[in-house]
This record gives structure tokens, sequence and C-alpha cells, in this order.
């Protein structure tokens, strides 16, 4: 008996078109719109591309020898090269400006022909980050040359140890990894938006719920008549659900990693536990919500979408970051909010290489999930009515 109400209910809520598109096609759709939007950045960043300068040709850019040295130290074929050089004329070097050519043009000594290393100046028409660097890289130029000279009039032995070292930079800081992984802020988007997907599946909780409630349909008041016992047709009717979400929830994953190319580590048999969890809970948010809201059908799926937004929106789905202020500020809020448990399941099994902290996602995931069904159940287990 129980497979004849397991396997009618899954033919009832599969037939059920419009929470099909919702639960399924539209978290498709809006992971392709979010892989056109910022989709090329988890790609890795884009090679650096030397910055087109040119350099105002003339007497006082041929006798200043130290800004000559730089600018072909910069300019030299290389890995390291930071910018294109072009030594011109100053007429033809604004024309090159001004159609786009290059991004600024060097001006040294600025008509003077004394070789005054501390004459440069820098012509531009924009602003942005290529121009920055290029000013950037002229105030680190007269710097080091303002110290240099500073050091040789007060003790001119001193520079025979310093000229060597002039070039080079030290770090002070030391890059900590958790694991082999390059750090990507917009996969979080892509786990938010898996996330959702699986709390999406309160839509079949709910419809489970309507259908089995007396006062809320008439197929509850059909099925309330039955004489297969109750918490059995309850029990069928939440695994009904739960596989169906858990097989659209899989349908989006293999959409995000093989078409979308987005990264979910290699622990394939726990990024699935992960979406059964989810799976799981999201049933769980709505079968509590049909349970508890005794109202109509429309003012339950308006409830139901806005708690789902609002975690949601918690765990970064429309702002990667907000999931961080939340954990920094309200950290209470990270440990009872389901979309995001789910998400930062996701991206410790990316990150991390031990599974302290998943394990801690998915055992509070399973409590807030059994805690909720608990409470509906018994809600639904003691529904009287009078009269049907």
């Amino acid at each position: 008996m129980a497979m004849h109400v397991f396997s009618y209910r899954l033919k009832c809520l599969l037939r059920d078109k419009e929470s099909v598109f919702w639960t399924l096609a539209f978290p498709v759709l809006l992971a392709t719109m979010f892989h056109f939007a910022f989709g090329h950045l988890m790609t890795g960043e884009p090679a650096f591309e030397p910055i087109p300068v040119a350099v105002a040709d003339g007497a006082a850019y041929q006798s200043n020898f130290a800004l000559r040295q730089m600018l072909e130290a910069v300019s030299a074929d290389g890995e390291n090269q930071l910018l294109r050089l072009t030594v011109v004329d100053r007429e033809q070097a604004e024309r090159m400006l001004a159609a786009g050519e290059v991004v600024g043009v060097i001006l040294p000594g600025e008509g003077s022909d004394t070789g005054d290393a501390t004459s440069v100046s820098l012509m531009v028409t924009q602003s942005g980050i290529r121009q920055s660097i290029l000013k950037a890289l002229l105030d680190e130029y007269l710097h080091s040359y303002a110290t240099v000279s500073s050091i040789a009039a007060a003790n001119p032995v001193a520079l025979f140890g310093l000229i060597g070292e002039l070039g080079a930079r030290e770090s002070y800081t030391q890059q900590v990894s958790f694991s082999d992984v390059l750090p990507d802020s917009s996969i979080g988007y892509f786990y938010a938006l898996l996330a959702m997907t699986c709390l999406y599946g309160g839509f079949w909780g709910m419809r489970n719920t309507n259908d089995l409630q007396a006062d809320q349909s008439p197929q509850g008041a059909r099925r309330s008549l039955a004489p297969t016992h109750k918490m059995a047709v309850v029990l069928c009717d939440w695994a009904a659900a739960l596989v169906v979400s858990f097989g659209e929830v899989l349908a989006v994953l293999a959409y995000l990693a093989f078409a979308l190319k987005v990264q979910f580590g290699s622990q394939v048999g726990y990024v699935l536990l992960t979406c059964a969890a989810g799976c799981l809970a999201g049933v769980s948010v709505g079968t509590l919500i049909g349970t508890m809201v005794r109202k109509s059908e429309g003012l339950k799926v308006g409830i139901l979408v806005g708690v789902n937004n609002l975690m949601c929106f918690f765990a970064g789905l429309m702002f990667v970051k907000m999931k961080d202020i939340i954990a920094r500020n309200a950290p209470v809020l990270s440990y009872i909010n389901p979309a995001a448990l789910i998400s930062d399941a996701f991206y410790s099994l990316y990150v991390f290489d031990n599974h302290r902290r998943f394990f801690t996602n998915i055992a509070i995931l399973c409590v807030l999930s059994a805690a909720m069904c608990l409470v509906s159940f018994m809600q639904l287990r003691g529904e009287r009515y009078a009269s049907l």
C-alpha cells in the first residue's frame, strides 16, 4: 500500500508543470544569467597586457639617463613587462594619445634640455586603472631618485651597496592557503543559487500539506476519508516530494558543473550528501509553512517565497559578501539559516582540506530539518475535523 501511495503521489507532483518550472527551469535560467554576467571571472584573471605609452623624445629625454634606464627596464620583453614603450616627438605622441593608441604620454623635462631627472610629467585624457599605474610608476621613480640623491649628497660611499639593491622589493607578508584551489568570490553566487534550488523543494512540501488537509483543498477532504493510516500517507507524500526535489537539484548541479563549469571540488559523494541534506531542509520548510499557516494557498506561497528569498539573500545570492557580513555581525543567523548552511557546505568542500566545517554544517542542517518535520508531522497527525 505504501508503494502505491508513493508512486501515485510522485506522478501527481511531476504533473504540476507550474511548480516544475519554478523549482527546475527557473534556477537553470538564473544560473545562465549569472554565467553571462560574471561567469568569466571564474576562469581566472586575464593575462596582464603591457600598457601602451609614448615618451616625448628630445634633448631632455636623451640626457635623462635615469629615466631612460627605468623605462627601458619596465618595457623589456618578458613576463614582467609592464609598458609597451614608443619614443616619438611630442606632437606625434599627443596625436597617438588623442587617437587612443596610447594610454598616456610621458613628458621629460617639459621643454628643458638640462636632463633634470626630477622634471617629469604625465599627460592623459581620462582616468582609469592603467593611468593610475603609470602615475604610480613615475611617482615611485621620482621618490627613488630623490632618496638616492639625498644619500649621495650625505654619504657618497653608501651608493656602492645601494645601487645594486635599488630595484629589489621585499615582501614581509606570507600568503597562506587552506588548499590548492584558487580563491574565487564569484563562485559563491552559484553555491547560493544551488542552495535556493534545494529550498525551492519547499513548494513540493507545501503542496503535500494542502492535499492532506481537509479544510484546505478538495483533495485533502477526499484523502482524509481514505482508510490508509494518515501517518503512512504523510510519510509517503514527504518521500515523494524529497525524491522530486533531489532529482531537480541533481539536474541543476549537472548543468552548473558540466555546462557552466562551476567548480565543486572532487569530492562528489559529499557534494551529493549536501544536495540531499539541502533538499531535506527545503521540503521541511515548505511542510512547516503549509502546516502552520491556515490561510489560502496564495498566501502560503507568498510566505514561502519571501522566507526563501530572505534566507538566500543572507546566504549571498544577491550580494555575495552578505554571507560574511552576517557571519561576523550576527553569527547566530548563519547557524539557523538553511541556505547559508548549504552554501557554506559547498564552499568548505571546495576550499578546505578537512571536513570539520562541512560536517558541522550538515549536522546543523539535519537537526533543523528534523525539528521542522517533527512539528509538522505532529500537527498533521493531531488534526481532527467535525464534518467533511
